[in-house]
This record gives C-alpha cells, sequence and structure tokens, in this order.
C-alpha cells in the first residue's frame, strides 16, 4: 500500500474500517511476548559494541528538541492560524556541543522510519531492520540515536511551521512537508496519546532512556553490593527494543497524518501506551531499589570509615547507624519511659550498645544487664542502648515482647517500628547473629570491645570498663575459677581453699539423673578402695549445676553460657591451644554427663558419656599406677587409652552466636580441624573429617 495516496473518502473508509479492524486484531502485542522479542534480538546483536556516542549529550538534545516542538505546536494551536511566529526563550533551546552525529545512519534510520504502512508486524520489522544497522552500538546507544533521528524530523515539522507565516521559504517547505495537516491533529486524542502529552508515549519513551541511562551510571557499583543493578541491567535490550519500537510505530502515525490516510488502530496505540507505562513502572521499580541499595552501600562504607580511620561523634555514629541520617529520631528513655534525643543524652560519654535479632532476652542476660547498668551510672560515664532488630512486617506476639522488655529495662531503646538502616554493618562487620551483641564504643566511635557479652556472662561487672586490657587481665584467672567453681553449691570450693591446697576434686555434672546417679556411686567405690585409702589419696566431689541436691535448669543454662562465652574470649585473644580443654567440655554438652578433674588450680583431663563411667568401673586396672602418677595422672592415662580406642563424631556447637567466632578449632580429640558451619565437627579421621 502507498503511503501518498489521496486521502480515502469517508464512505471507502467506512467500508474498509472493518477489514482493517479485523486484520489488526489478528497481530497485537499478544504475539510479541518477551521471550519472543528477546529470542530475536539477540540472534542480531553483535559483541563488537565499539561505536561510542556521548549519551548524556544526545538526551539533552533530544529533551530540548522534542519540548521546544511542543511549546511551538502549543502556540500554533492558540494562534488558530494568524500571522508571526512563537520565539524560544533560550534557556528552552539546550543544543550540547559535544553532538558529533552519525550523519549517514542517522538518515538511514530516518528513512526506515517513513512511509510504512501502520500495524504491528510493520513496526516490529522495522524495527528489527534498523537493529541491523546498528549492530556496533549499546543497547542504551542504539536507542538514542532513533529517538535523535525521530527528534530530528519531529522538530524540523513544527520549526517550519513556526516560521511558515513569517518566512517565504520556510512557508514553501512547510508546504510541501504538508505540516498543515498535523496542526489539524492538534486537538485528536490519538495525537496527544502519541505526542503530545507530558504521559504520553514519546515522553513516556524519554523517561524510560533516561533510566537506562541512570542505571548504566550507576554501574560503576558491584553488582554484589548492588543485586538489583544486575536484574536491571538485564533489562536494558528488551527495554530498548520497545523503545524503539514505541518510536517506530510513533513515526508512522506522523507521516500517516502528513499523508492524510488513516493511522495505526486505536487498539494498536492503546497496547503499546499500556507496554510503555508497563516498562516505565518496571525501571521505577528496579530505581528505587537500586537508590535504596546504594544508599545502604553508601552508609555501610561511612560507618567502616568511621570506626576504623576517621574519628566521628559518636551521636553521629548513632544516629546515622539507626536512620542512616544525621539527626536519628528520639529514642525511648526507659527510666522515665520519655523521648529522649540521641544528642541530648550521649554527647561525650561512652557507649554501650546492646543489639539483638531476637525479643526473647534470657531472664539471666537481663539481670546481668541490670548489673552492668547499675554500675555505670555511678560514675555516669556510659549510657547504655538497646537496638532490636524487629523483622518487617513483626512476626505475632513481637510488639508485645517489646513492649514487656522496655518497661523492665532502665535505659535507652530505639522505637518498636524503627527499621535499622545500618544493617548491613551490624551483620557483615559486627558479624551479628542470633544472640545479642554488645558492642562497646569510646565518645569518638572507636571500637573499645567488639562483643562484651561474653566478658558479662563470665564476670558480670567486674568486667567493666570493658576494654582488651582488661579482658586479657581477666583471663589470665584460673579456668576453674572463672567458670566452674561459681556454678557449684559447695561454700568450700566457692572460697578455693580446695583448690589451692593441691587437692585433687573431680567437677562434674549432665542432663541424665541416671548418669549422674552411676558416676557418684563409681566415684564413691573410688574413694573406699583400700589401695586408695593405702596411697593416701583422696579428692572431692563437686557437683555443677546443683541446687540443694537438685538439678537447677537455670544454673547449668548459665553454666554453659559462661562456658562458651569463656572459649570464644579465648580463642580469640589467646588463640586455639588455650582452649582444648573448654572446647572438650562444650562436645560433652549433649551428652548424659560429664567431668573435669583438677589437681589444685590445674586442669588435668576433661571427660564425659559412657567412657568416663567405663573408666571408673575399671578402677582395677588402673589403680597400681597411682603411686608412680598421682590419682589424676592415673586416671587420665587410662581414659586417653579407652579414647584412643573408641572414637567417635565431636561436635563444638557456636551456632548463633554473634560477633567474632573461629574460623578454624582444633578437635580435642585428634588434634585435626574440625570441619565448620559454626556447627565444629570432627569425625577423627572418619569420612566427614575436614583434612
Amino acid at each position: 500500500m502507498s503511503m501518498f495516496r489521496p486521502k480515502t473518502s469517508a464512505t471507502a473508509l467506512a467500508l474498509a474500517l472493518p477489514q482493517e479492524i479485523n486484520k489488526e486484531e489478528e497481530k497485537n502485542l499478544k504475539h510479541l511476548s518477551d521471550d519472543v522479542i528477546t529470542n530475536r534480538i539477540f540472534t542480531i546483536n553483535s559483541d563488537d559494541e565499539t561505536m561510542k556516542i556521548d549519551i548524556d549529550s544526545y538526551i539533552l538534545f533530544i529533551e530540548s528538541v522534542i519540548k521546544s516542538s511542543d511549546k511551538i505546536a502549543v502556540a500554533s494551536h492558540w494562534a488558530k492560524g494568524s500571522k508571526g511566529n512563537f520565539v524560544l526563550a533560550d534557556e528552552s533551546l539546550k543544543y550540547p556541543t559535544q553532538i558529533d552525529p552519525p550523519i549517514c545512519t542517522l538518515h538511514q534510520i530516518s528513512t526506515e522510519m517513513t512511509c510504512k504502512d501502520p500495524g504491528v508486524e510493520t513496526a516490529d520489522q522495522t524495527t528489527l531492520n534498523i537493529l541491523r544497522k546498528l549492530t556496533r552500538y549499546s543497547w542504551d546507544a542504539k536507542a538514542v540515536l532513533i529517538f535523535t533521528a525521530f527528534a530530528t524530523n519531529y522538530g524540523v515539522l513544527w520549526h517550519l511551521d513556526n516560521y511558515s507565516h513569517s518566512d517565504t521559504l520556510a512557508k514553501s517547505l512547510a508546504t510541501i512537508k504538508r505540516v498543515s495537516l498535523l496542526r489539524k491533529e492538534l486537538d485528536s486524542v490519538k495525537y496527544g496519546q502519541v505526542f503530545f502529552n507530558q504521559n504520553s508515549m514519546i515522553y513516556n519513551c524519554m523517561k524510560a532512556i533516561k533510566y537506562i541511562n541512570e542505571f548504566r551510571t550507576l554501574s560503576k557499583y558491584d553488582t554484589k553490593d548492588v543485586p538489583e543493578l544486575s536484574a536491571a541491567l538485564r533489562q536494558i535490550p528488551l527495554v530498548s527494543y520497545w523503545i524503539i519500537h514505541t518510536l517506530v510505530a510513533s513515526s508512522i502515525e506522523l507521516h500517516c497524518y502528513l499523508s492524510g490516510v488513516q493511522g495505526q488502530a486505536h487498539k494498536y496505540l492503546n497496547e503499546l501506551f499500556e507496554k510503555s507505562e508497563s516498562i516505565l513502572l518496571t525501571l521505577e521499580n528496579h530505581l528505587q531499589l537500586i537508590r535504596e541499595q546504594i544508599e545502604e552501600v553508601e552508609l555501610y562504607r561511612w560507618l567502616v570509615d568511621q570506626t576504623d580511620h576517621f574519628p566521628t561523634d559518636i551521636t553521629l555514629f548513632l544516629s546515622k547507624l539507626i536512620d542512616g541520617k544525621h539527626k536519628a529520631r528520639p529514642l525511648i528513655n526507659c527510666s522515665t519511659q520519655l523521648e529522649e534525643y540521641i544528642e541530648d543524652f550521649l554527647k561525650e560519654k561512652k557507649l554501650i550498645l546492646i543489639v539483638s535479632k531476637r525479643l526473647d532476652i534470657s531472664t539471666e542476660d537481663l539481670e546481668i544487664l541490670y548489673s552492668i547498668y547499675n554500675e555505670v551510672k555511678k560514675e555516669n560515664k556510659f549510657e547504655m542502648v538497646w537496638i532490636p532488630v524487629i523483622p518487617d512486617p513483626p512476626m505475632d506476639g513481637d510488639e508485645e515482647a517489646y513492649e514487656y522488655l522496655i518497661s523492665v529495662m532502665k535505659w535507652y531503646v530505639v522505637p518498636f517500628n524503627t527499621k535499622i538502616a545500618g544493617m548491613r554493618f551490624l551483620e557483615e562487620r559486627w558479624e551479628l547473629r542470633e544472640d545479642i551483641l554488645m558492642v562497646v564504643l569510646n565518645t569518638q566511635s572507636k571500637v573499645e570491645f567488639s562483643n562484651a557479652i561474653h566478658l558479662t556472662r563470665i564476670w558480670e561487672k567486674e568486667a567493666l570498663p570493658f576494654t582488651y586490657d582488661r579482658a586479657k587481665a581477666l583471663l589470665k584467672k584460673n579456668w576453674i575459677e572463672s567458670t566452674v567453681v561459681k556454678f557449684t553449691d559447695q561454700p568450700r570450693l566457692r572460697s578455693l581453699v580446695v583448690i589451692n591446697q593441691e587437692r585433687n576434686v573431680i567437677f562434674y555434672g549432665g542432663h541424665n539423673p541416671r548418669w549422674i546417679k552411676k558416676f557418684e556411686e563409681s566415684a564413691e567405690t573410688m574413694k573406699r578402695d583400700p589401695t586408695t585409702r593405702e596411697e593416701g589419696i583422696t579428692f572431692e566431689l563437686a557437683p555443677v549445676g546443683m541446687n540443694k541436691g537438685e538439678q537447677d535448669p537455670v544454673i547449668t543454662f548459665r553454666f554453659w553460657m559462661a562456658q562458651r562465652s569463656y572459649f570464644i574470649l579465648k580463642h580469640q585473644l589467646q588463640g586455639s591451644t588455650a582452649t582444648e580443654d573448654i572446647s572438650r567440655l562444650i562436645s560433652y554438652e549433649t551428652e548424659d554427663g560429664w567431668a573435669i578433674i583438677t589437681k589444685g588450680p590445674t586442669v588435668v583431663f576433661v571427660a564425659g558419656g559412657d567412657l568416663i563411667l567405663k573408666a571408673m568401673d575399671q578402677f582395677n586396672l588402673w589403680k597400681k599406677n597411682m603411686r608412680r602418677l598421682g590419682f589424676s595422672g592415673s586416671f587420665k592415662e587410662h581414659f586417653d587409652e579407652l579414647t584412643a580406642t573408641s572414637l567417635h563424631c565431636t561436635n563444638v556447637n557456636l551456632i548463633g552466636y554473634s560477633g567474632w567466632i573461629p574460623l578454624f578449632i582444633t578437635c580435642p580429640m585428634c588434634r585435626r580441624y574440625m570441619g565448620s558451619g559454626i556447627r565444629f565437627t570432627c569425625c577423627h579421621g572418619g569420612p566427614d573429617v575436614l583434612f
């Protein structure tokens, strides 16, 4: 069908319309799914994208021409053919001098987009033909060049119309191009849908190109840090196709006006308009998520810089950590239940920052925190702040649990509905997990202790002022003295009288009463044995986790909590060789029972399960060695012999602990590295061993 035919009569148009509509119904955008388009465009794409253009300058040119042309169109519409021309303000003409357009390429594109039959199939095929001419350009450059060709044609038409009343040459050229027919379409719905509207298809294409260009600009960020950027960049080829398809369809519509023939079907234009709206919505959603992720990246980098390199006022650091802003919303002072700004209560003070992902803080931890709070308030050099990390949306019961906790706390708390801006920093830099994290910072945001919760669970307020020097001094104390004796119910042992007298002591405990009873009976049998008496050997039995002869779950819980905290601190500050006895004890937590055999302040060995009971039952086999090795030495020798012949997998469970934890642990049984995943496992050379 020739585009330059006489204008169709109304009767002929009426007869032809049903047939044309039926033809368009058969071919609509539903046949051009994303998968179909993707397969097509990648078959004609080239990896050799060597041709570069200044995309920013081209976008500036396109926007200037389109908006200026529409201003002329508005003026022409209101002038109703009166003489004179509309004068554009200088600031509306932003022609970039950096453009060095590929003239022949633009001319070829313009030719492809004109004098075509309307319809989906034509627009699709023309789009693919144009893309074949631009294989050496990037996808965003393809879209920009085609938009430049369109804008140039569009701008020339309205420029000629503007000057046709005052310039003879412009009038002649406008007549040849039949610009007067274009002016008549200004009031039509189709013209407004395609061109003459801030929400038209052309303006949607301009917005989409700007979004793509912003994605390109933001690609300086690593997609590992900004994962949404990767998803957005993958959309560029498909979005570029639809921008070009829309421009081609719009160009055909424009030349239908100039030719006086029927243009694109309403249904097709409606579908195309909806497609452009859908694309914009998708791009806007991508961009919003990208900006949020970039804000998170920038905040993360800032927080790292301030804690590692640049002294920063603690009030600013805490504000940015919580809200990402220089001034955060006020916190709740649980002592008064009133709100206070960080700048008002924290200025020139050190900060004890408590962070938790859970709202079921144990009573034991709360009691420890109370004692710390009461101690630090005496000198008023510290403030304590709790940051609860609440899931979004909150889980059932979260708000009630939060309200209960702030009703019993005395320190400052972040409001319930706060989304913590520095979450990535907390998880990646400070390694927040399921357990409480307690970071101590000085007035200039320097970390004085990375997770003081371990110090408090062992030494409570004695651990103040929570520095590494203080921690090293406390670790010089005996392990048994710090984490075992205080969980017995024997006053003599609590005063360390027996330990200081170099006496043999067996600390023991477990969750199986039958095991404990069997252990105690075997120990009494060894005590009453004639050989033991003849050698003058005595030993004390010290049950752990007992209260008035009964197993106390609270004491037992605190005992194991102290063991893990001591293990982590010792491993962090003194290395793995200093923690073998502790890791062995922790590995027995799930056994029926365990025992620590000491001579004075020295741990001789740690044992557990059925193996220690077997060693005790075989007392007759090793009691003869007591004169040579002593009680604890001969006991250890026999236990080690049994261990060597009955190895089973050993687990050291550190699941959920926040802050620093060891990456490698040496198995206390066989000295191999334990397989890790926060739960450390070793099978002593069996199939599950890491090394």
